[in-house]
């Protein structure tokens, strides 16, 4: 836009000045001379000289005539402002000022992706969407939104818009990251340093809530340090496995007892010897390692706000902080080298390990024995704790001995009615016999019409009784089919057991008949009968004992998940064991063919490598690296791959990453 404004106070008859504003707040002055000067020629140069010397200098005429221009005020302008050079972080910070309370109604998502996010790159709905969202978020609501505002969000809490109190400030910036890094796993890298420099620049003594398993790799030294000095100042002292490789002067993990069997016990006991002898110096001498090995202070040069669009012209572009570096310095890595390299060789002579580690004699004594006492008492209760381990747990299945004690009542039901028709047939025999009854006792053992003859279906002694005895143990096998518990699941060991059961049941039985049938006995009262089923079922309970203990669960249990994840011929399988959301969704997204290319990429670019995959995958590099990264933006938000290489901040993301 353009203002032009014609200045016509100075009061010159043939000269009219105009200022011209731009967009930016340019101010320009034009001029005009006016007056009938076209189409006038121009004196020769001599005459005029000759003129000169002739005429005498009249000082009121050369005054009128003069061309130069002197104006009477001087021009309204400030040059400071008018063309002070305003950056693209500046012309943020002033927008981000007007817009400090600007609200939206609710208006449906828009996606927003940008390396540089502001408010200029935005279209009107993406616009519209942020200051919905960013409403939201005050509230205390965290809506899915993209990452790129989120750091428009950071951006403005930054430079003081949207608090009050300082306290505030790094309150809200703490909140939107908890809420949103497990989505966004990028957002630890960059919120992590500015919440840090957020505290320095305005003086705030704030705890570091965040803990760390291992460092990451793009963690300024500042940070390090600070990390140190609290776990040395906590009691006991608190490193992990990862934390304390940082701390020693040599290779551990490359030690032959570490690759072959110790791994499991230097990484447990390592951590905890450290905090034992922390523990005894405070209580012998009392000074800890942070007291006895305490370095001197440093100053270093820190950037605030790094990779952030931030104008360094509200807090600076550099600060100047002391640290107490612990982790470099010589003394306290060579003592606590000693300690590892000491606990190593303890750990070789308890496990019978051949070879000792030499470097382990900066340690005292005395220390040396509080050492050996604490690994010693931990082995043997170790020990003792697996032998208990080993000893197989006896578990009775009550439901199997429920359906056991059923069955036996069917049985002991079915025996009970059996005796009373063979009593009341034997009553019905012992009664007067019609003439012909002679004959028919004769051969009442081989005729089968004798024993169908009768109304009451009774079976006789001979054949008929076999048959009979013969279909019972088929009756006997319904009445268990139909009792059984419908949702019980048996195995076919178990089915085989309850078969083989009923075939000792039937042989039972079918002596049972046989001998009565050969001795002409009656049947004896139901107390006989209860006898033989004890007897029946004594055996039944030996034979269920020798086939395989019925009465006990069997601890081995088929992994069917394991099962169903068996690779078959000739295919490779990967593992990548990874915790956030995203990069859990990342991996199903992924087939074994990309998870073999990020591991081929892991030691950096290979083309040959790359090329051999991608032909025995039918498919080119190209096409496979391009599906890893659109796989990436939709999952963990961020490109996974740069080139033909994987990106900087996720290599140590792909260190889990291996064949099995």
């Amino acid at each position: 836009m353009t203002n032009d404004k014609p200045n016509n106070d100075n009061h010159i008859k043939d000269i009219r000045q105009t200022t011209h504003v731009s967009d930016q707040g340019i101010r320009f002055a034009e001029f005009e001379l006016a007056g009938d000067e076209q189409d006038v020629s121009l004196p020769d140069k001599q005459s005029v000289m000759l003129n000169q010397e002739q005429e005498p200098m009249n000082p009121v005429a050369s005054t009128k005539n003069s061309l130069i221009v002197k104006p009477q005020q001087p021009l309204d302008m400030n040059w400071d402002e008018d063309f002070r050079y305003v950056t693209k972080e500046q012309q943020f910070v002033q927008k981000a000022r007007e817009l400090a309370w600007h609200v939206e109604g609710a208006t449906p998502f828009v996606a927003f992706k940008s390396y540089w996010p502001i408010y200029d790159q935005m279209a009107s709905d993406q616009f519209k969407w942020y200051f919905y969202w960013r409403e939201e978020v005050r509230s205390g609501r965290y809506p899915d939104t993209d990452l790129s505002y989120l750091f428009v969000y950071f951006y403005e809490l930054i430079h003081g818009v949207g608090w009050s109190d300082p306290l505030q400030g790094y309150e809200l910036m703490e909140q939107a990251w908890m809420a949103y890094r497990k989505r966004y796993s990028k957002l630890d890298t960059y919120l992590r340093e500015w919440l840090y420099d957020f505290m320095i620049v305005h003086g705030l003594d704030m705890p570091i809530r965040e803990t760390y398993q291992r460092f990451p790799r793009v963690l300024s030294s500042e940070l390090k340090e600070k990390e140190w000095k609290r776990r040395f100042s906590l009691q006991p002292v608190e490193l992990t496995w990862e934390l304390l490789l940082d701390l020693l002067d040599y290779d551990v993990e490359k030690s032959r007892f570490y690759q072959e069997s110790g791994r499991k016990d230097l990484e447990q006991y390592a951590p905890k010897v450290i905090a034992l002898v922390d523990s005894y110096w405070a209580k012998i001498k009392g000074q800890r390692f942070i007291d006895r090995f305490q370095p001197r202070p440093r100053q270093v040069k820190r950037h605030l706000f790094r990779s952030a669009v931030y104008d360094h012209g509200l807090y600076g572009r550099n600060v100047v902080l002391t640290v107490v570096s612990l982790s470099e310095h010589a003394p306290l890595r060579s003592y606590i080298t000693g300690l590892v390299r000491l606990t190593e060789n303890k750990l070789r002579e308890l496990r019978g390990f051949k070879g000792r580690l030499r470097g382990a004699d900066v340690v005292e004594p005395e220390v040396e024995e509080v050492i050996t006492r604490y690994l010693k008492k931990e082995i043997q209760e170790q020990l003792e704790a697996q032998r208990i381990q080993a000893i197989p747990e006896v578990q009775i299945d009550t439901g199997k001995l429920r359906r056991l004690q059923r069955e036996s009542d069917q049985v002991r039901d079915m025996l009970l009615t059996e005796e009373a028709g063979q009593q009341q047939a034997e009553v019905i025999n012992s009664q007067p016999a019609p003439e012909s009854a002679p004959s028919v006792g004769a051969s009442s053992g081989h005729s089968e019409d004798t024993g169908t003859s009768t109304n009451l279906d009774v079976p006789s002694k001979g054949r008929s009784s076999r048959k009979s005895a013969a279909k019972k143990p088929d009756v006997f096998q319904a009445v268990m089919d139909f009792d059984a518990d419908p949702y019980e699941l048996v195995s076919l060991e178990e089915r085989d057991q309850l078969d083989e059961a009923n075939v000792i049941v039937r042989s039972v039985n079918t002596a049972e008949s046989e001998s009565e049938a050969a001795n002409g006995r009656s049947m004896e009262p139901s107390g006989n009968a209860d006898d033989r089923l004890i007897q029946s079922m004594g055996s039944l309970e030996e034979h269920s004992s020798e086939a395989g203990g019925t009465h006990v669960i069997d601890p081995h249990v088929v992994d069917i998940e394991a099962l169903i994840g068996m690779p078959t011929v000739g295919e490779q399988l990967w593992q990548w064991e990874v915790e956030d959301e995203e990069w859990q969704e990342l991996v199903e997204r992924l087939n074994p063919t990309h998870l073999e290319v990020l591991h081929a990429l892991k030691a950096g670019p290979n083309r040959s490598e790359l090329q051999q995959i991608a032909e025995k995958a039918g498919s080119m590099p190209a096409l496979l690296l391009d599906e890893i990264n659109e796989a990436a933006m939709d999952t963990i938000g961020d490109l996974l791959i740069d080139g033909e290489a994987i990106a900087d901040d996720y290599i140590d993301m792909l260190e889990t990453l291996k064949s099995v």
